[in-house]
């Protein structure tokens, strides 16, 4: 990432307009096009004060990369971390953290550039009581929450503990943004593979959501507390074929609607187990168009076709077992796509 791409992100995530953004640093709006464009770079002054402004450190925009456990990089390493009950995958921009501890289970939501992420979300459930908490923070900082969440919210990510995770998992964040392929050029199972490879993120109206997909394994944190708690982090092989996308088996399921009776309410943890790749189901020109609605018991099995019904030239539906779901292959909430 080139410091001019720095800059837009911080200027993006702060909602400021190029023009606000050079008076709070003393220049113009055609300056701050310049710098983002790579045409110039801000005199080293004004790099530490956007430092301070922002809350990151001066390394963290003048360099090209830090430090990720593997020297073979000059770059921030994406992966996918794993030690027993524990899993976190973690992009540039975000982090996500997956706990099974016996009696709980637990999912943690970390959000900021490259080294400095902080919690935005928490939830944790008594599988015995069935009962969740959680908490969040939306972009104005304001926290909901079931309970006194103010010294949670707000905690800095320990990358130091991924020096003892193994990672499973290495990706990099594409850098040169190639357009990505329509409908005619490439087909459903290009598009829907392509399309949804990478980091979705957004906090808004009541809602905070982020998924990360990368080789055929979504890793999700969602949460709509406020009236109608509803909570639902997974981790789960979706594989792409010809006409939509097969839905696997399901390694971690962290799911409550209000009071937990709702049919797809289930928690369960499969963190321990190895994880494979979804095997797509044989049948008539390779598919048989089965969909059984319903998880098999605990130990999250799934066999559901999210099948095309309708798409353009940049959009595809797919629909599984009466929802719907549309993938764009322009998506405003797509903060991250990967190599």
């Amino acid at each position: 990432m080139t410091l001019g791409n720095k800059i837009l992100e911080l200027r993006a995530r702060s909602g400021l307009s190029q023009e606000d953004f050079g008076e709070l640093f003393g220049t113009t709006r055609q300056t701050v096009s310049r710098w983002e464009l790579d045409l110039a770079v801000p005199e080293i002054q004004k790099i530490v004060q956007m430092a301070r402004t922002f809350g990151v450190t001066t390394d963290s925009l003048i360099s090209d990369g830090i430090s990720t456990f593997d020297g073979s990089y000059n770059r921030f390493v994406c992966g996918v971390y794993r030690r027993k009950d524990t899993l976190i995958v973690e992009t540039e921009r975000l982090a996500i953290v997956y706990l099974d501890r016996g009696d709980t289970l637990c999912a943690e939501l970390y959000e900021g550039l490259r080294e400095n992420k902080s919690l935005r979300g928490r939830a944790e459930y008594d599988l015995k009581n069935k009962k969740a908490k959680y908490a969040y923070s939306d972009d104005g900082g304001k926290i909901t929450a079931n309970f006194e969440a103010s010294g949670v919210i707000g905690r800095k990510f320990d990358r130091k503990q991924l020096d003892s995770m193994k990672r499973t998992d290495t990706f990099l964040a594409e850098r040169d943004k190639k357009p990505l392929p329509t409908v005619p050029e490439a087909g459903f199972k290009t598009c829907l593979t392509k399309w949804r490879t990478g980091t979705r993120f957004y906090c808004r109206d009541g809602v905070i959501f982020a998924s990360v997909y990368i080789n055929g394994f979504e890793y999700a944190f969602h949460m709509v507390p406020l009236n109608q708690e509803n909570i639902y982090c997974s981790v789960i092989a979706v594989e792409a074929f010809e006409l939509g996308t097969c839905v696997g088996t399901q390694y971690f399921r962290l799911r409550n609607f209000g009071d937990n009776s709702a049919k797809f309410a289930q928690s369960f943890s499969n963190l321990n187990e190895p994880f494979e790749r979804v095997s797509l189901p044989t049948g008539e020109n390779g598919i048989k168009f089965e969909q059984n609605d319903c998880i098999r018991g605990s130990a999250g099995k799934i066999r559901a076709l999210e099948s095309v019904k309708r798409y353009g030239t940049d959009w595809i539906t797919v629909t599984n077992c009466g929802d719907e779901l549309t993938y764009l292959r322009d998506d405003r909430d797509m903060i991250e796509r990967f190599e």
